[in-house]
């Protein structure tokens, strides 16, 4: 049972969003940030296909640092690298740890957290 290391991850990453309203939570897609901000996750800004030089350019006008928080599917570690490499560039720090403690919760898609959370709250996995 792995419940421990999503609600651990879910607090932390909550807590540091409300704290650092200078950093970006960047996902993937519009349902990745749909699924964090129906968590009480702030300041969540969704790649949505964008160019990623146009959303490293709009979020250094923005944030002084991004957590990447990309999926854990083979498309999004290839954007995690790139962006990984990218934002420091336009003077943003990164944060991936988030992203290792999302892995160590067994969920893989940021859009899955909250059912996975409800699934796992009702002993239905």
């Amino acid at each position: 049972m792995k419940e421990a290391p999503l609600k651990k991850f879910l607090l932390e990453l909550r807590k540091f969003s409300a704290y650092n309203p200078r950093w970006a939570i960047l996902v993937e897609g519009k349902r990745d940030k749909s699924a964090l901000e129906s968590l009480g996750i702030d300041n969540v800004y969704a790649l949505k296909g964008k160019p990623f030089h146009d959303a490293a350019e709009e979020l250094s006008e923005n944030f002084e640092g991004v957590v990447l928080l990309t999926d854990l599917d083979k498309q999004g570690e290839a954007i995690f690298q790139k962006l990984q490499k990218l934002l420091p560039s336009y003077g943003l720090k990164v944060d991936g740890l988030f992203r290792e403690k999302l892995s160590s919760s067994g969920v893989k898609f940021v859009e899955k957290i909250p059912e996975e959370i409800k699934r796992r709250r009702d002993g239905t996995g």
